[in-house]
């Protein structure tokens, strides 16, 4: 079945992945997910999109099962997985439509970039989830935040309050390059983790893009690297820590699984 992301599959890579700004904060996300998931670990992929973290986490040894609801970006996936001489397990899943059958036990699960904003039924996923993960299990995900500081003051001094505020409401639609729209949710980490308790307890939080803008205004900086530099020490030092970690364009969240929980 198409999905709305078959289009932007074809160019997601050019427009994010091999852009300065998605190399830098997906190294801080592979920094992660090297504590998390060591070599010999079977982990899932929600929303996995092109493949790029899949991949790598191949490359360390990883088993993945990389997810998504678009079967072009899972083609991408493959395509990805092969060029790099690593195998790499594919399946669609749309998460607000989680299937009652699916035979797997894994180590570990994690999500990259928001896909955990494209549902609000965080309780449904953490229920799918339970039973499926190993009592080790470690998870790690990256979800757009409900307070984006960069964002709101850049379209705020520019006049576009629209665009400024666009999150506060928690619940937006967005627009593909090809004309279709899917609804984007806000969570905050303390509505997040909430929704997962108390199949799975939160263990950490970070910011990421506390101190660099969002990708439709990186460009801002990216001329100037002088100062990209210093943003991105800051970004470094101060985005785990609390207010900071709170007003970045995605926060990335881990939580571990908890025991006796009847599913």
């Amino acid at each position: 079945m198409p999905s709305s992301f078959d289009h932007a599959a074809t160019t997601y890579d050019h427009d994010f992945t091999h852009t300065d700004l998605g190399r830098w904060l997906r190294g801080r996300v592979w920094e992660r997910l090297t504590r998390l998931f060591p070599s010999g670990s079977f982990v899932l992929e929600l929303g996995c999109g092109t493949g790029e973290d899949a991949v790598w986490l191949a490359q360390q040894g990883v088993r993945v099962l990389a997810t998504d609801a678009s079967p072009v970006m899972l083609e991408q996936t493959q395509a990805k997985a092969h060029a790099a001489g690593v195998e790499v397990e594919t399946a669609l899943l749309d998460l607000n439509a989680l299937p009652a059958e699916f035979a797997y036990q894994f180590d570990g699960v994690y999500s990259n970039f928001g896909p955990l904003n494209c549902t609000r039924d965080w309780a449904g996923l953490a229920r799918f989830l339970h039973p499926r993960l190993t009592p080790q299990a470690r998870l790690g995900f990256g979800v757009m935040s409900p307070f984006c500081l960069w964002e709101t003051l850049w379209h705020g001094v520019h006049l576009d309050f629209k665009t400024a505020t666009r999150r506060w409401k928690r619940h937006t639609t967005a627009t593909l390059p090809d004309g279709a729209t899917f609804p984007v949710y806000y969570p905050s980490p303390r509505q997040l983790a909430s929704a997962l308790a108390p199949y799975f307890q939160q263990t950490a939080i970070l910011g990421l893009g506390v101190f660099l803008p969002p990708s439709d205004s990186f460009g801002v900086i990216e001329k100037r690297p002088r100062l990209a530099r210093r943003l991105m020490a800051f970004e470094q030092r101060w985005a785990a820590r609390w207010p900071f970690r709170t007003w970045a364009d995605h926060y990335w969240m881990e939580l571990t699984w908890q025991p006796n929980i009847s599913t």
